[in-house]
């Protein structure tokens, strides 16, 4: 059953992320003219405007040349065709416990975006509005909702869950036989999404249990535990009034419109949230997806050649120059969250992992290098061994007969034959350790 969800209430409003990869990289283009042409998709054309230009014109989606990443919506005419109802209409989940109680999560479909990047990474961000406020209530809700693959949805006596919405919307856009692979990091049914939350508070002293747990989208029964040090790290105060949650599965935006200038945050704020901030959380969580992908596949052996080592070289050099910034805005709020959230990811300790193949490159180079060296070493070797067995003959002649030809001027023939002998034994005593030194250097290599 249907019901119209009160719009009167204080807002609050979720991303829920779901990747996916679409093949190669070299598919971007292709894949971003499907979504272009397709009937379910519209794009849209985010304006970047508090970063800096050198990352801005990175999304500039009027340059489809140049642009890394496009970004879409599903169409509003097409949102009863892919079963998403109206965006005032409720979804709801089996009833969840909260506050001793059993009740369902329920929640509109506000709106469905795709973004896809050209490193062969996409997201699918469902937006959605709980229909309750409270934090620790919706904080329980979240705490269900992230498990897209385990947590039933129910509508119109439908039931489904958010990664077969998902998957649904791209068999439609892409086809049955599409080389699209969700949550390609997870084991299956452990697939968790990351939660971006704008949500209106009360005005109160501090939000820190608040925050503990919309930050990680517990559910009640997590036990609250004080943690300066953590609260350090994750908590960031934007100004009076805001005040966001950070952790490596969520974030949330706290607002208290009584403490800072109503219209403020009613409008300017939540445009940005919704846009500015939205895209610098995407940035971020898109290269967090690009590292799983990289580990996933080392960690399976892909990497374990000389060539699939140079190709992982290459995506990984393009990827940080397209990707990796570390000061994306002069603007101090957008900034300094941003350096927050890279650290709540993990993705300094990340690349370390990912570079980690190219110190195996350097190692195959200097081995592989090594080993021709040996090689054009040995064939040198057994060149000059072939050259001393003929030079021995040689010696031997031409010794036999400088010494005829010389002291037989003044010495008698016994005197000649006891030098000629004496020449042989010195030049096959020569000959011999000359042959021994190059057997005990080949020993050695081996």
């Amino acid at each position: 059953m249907n019901n119209e969800a009160n719009l009167n209430e204080p807002k609050n409003v979720s991303y829920i992320f779901i990747p996916f990869t679409y093949g190669e990289p070299s598919n971007f283009e292709s894949f971003a003219g499907t979504l272009d042409n397709s009937a379910e998709w519209e794009q849209i054309h985010d304006e970047i405007v508090y970063m800096l230009k050198y990352v801005a014109d990175k999304f500039n989606s009027y340059d489809k040349r140049n642009c890394r990443c496009f970004h879409y919506r599903v169409r509003e005419e097409r949102r009863a065709a892919l079963g998403l109802m109206g965006e005032n209409d409720f979804f709801h989940t089996e009833p969840c416990p909260f506050g001793g109680e059993e009740q369902p999560v329920r929640f509109c479909m506000i709106d469905v975006q795709l973004y896809c990047f050209s490193t062969s990474v996409g997201i699918i961000a469902f937006k959605i509005r709980l229909e309750k406020d409270d934090p620790f209530w919706v904080s329980n809700a979240l705490y269900h909702l992230k498990k897209v693959s385990r947590e039933k949805l129910f509508s119109d006596g439908s039931q489904t869950t958010m990664l077969e919405m998902a998957k649904e919307l791209m068999k439609k856009t892409a086809g049955e036989n599409a080389d699209i692979n969700f949550f390609y990091y997870a084991n299956p049914s452990t697939e968790r999404a990351n939660v971006l939350t704008y949500l209106e508070v009360p005005p109160k002293e501090d939000y820190k249990k608040e925050l503990f747990y919309l930050r990680r989208c517990y559910g009640e029964n997590f036990l609250y535990m004080e943690d300066p040090e953590s609260d350090a790290k994750e908590i960031h105060i934007h100004s009076r009034g805001i005040v966001w949650g950070i952790s490596p599965e969520a974030a949330v935006c706290l607002v208290c419109p009584s403490q800072a200038k109503e219209d403020f945050i009613r409008s300017t704020f939540y445009t940005n949230f919704n846009e500015q901030y939205l895209f610098m959380y995407m940035l971020l969580l898109h290269r967090k997806y690009v590292m799983y992908m990289f580990l996933t596949e080392i960690g399976i052996g892909t990497y374990n050649t000389l060539e699939t080592l140079e190709e992982y070289r290459h995506q990984l050099y393009e990827f940080e120059t397209d990707f990796d910034f570390s000061c994306v805005t002069e603007v101090p709020q957008y900034q300094e969250l941003y350096e927050k959230m890279t650290g709540a990811f993990s993705l300094k300790k990340m690349y370390e992992d990912v570079h980690e193949p190219l110190r195996s490159l350097t190692e195959i180079r200097r081995k592989t290098a090594e080993s021709e060296q040996e090689q054009r070493n040995d064939r040198v070797n057994k060149a000059l061994l072939m050259l001393s067995v003929l030079s021995f003959f040689s010696a031997l002649i031409d010794s036999f007969d400088f010494i005829n030809s010389f002291f037989g001027w003044f010495l008698n023939d016994t005197a000649v034959r006891v030098l000629q002998l004496i020449c042989i034994i010195g030049i096959v005593i020569t000959v011999f350790f000359a042959f021994k030194n190059l057997l005990i250097s080949k020993k050695r290599k081996k």
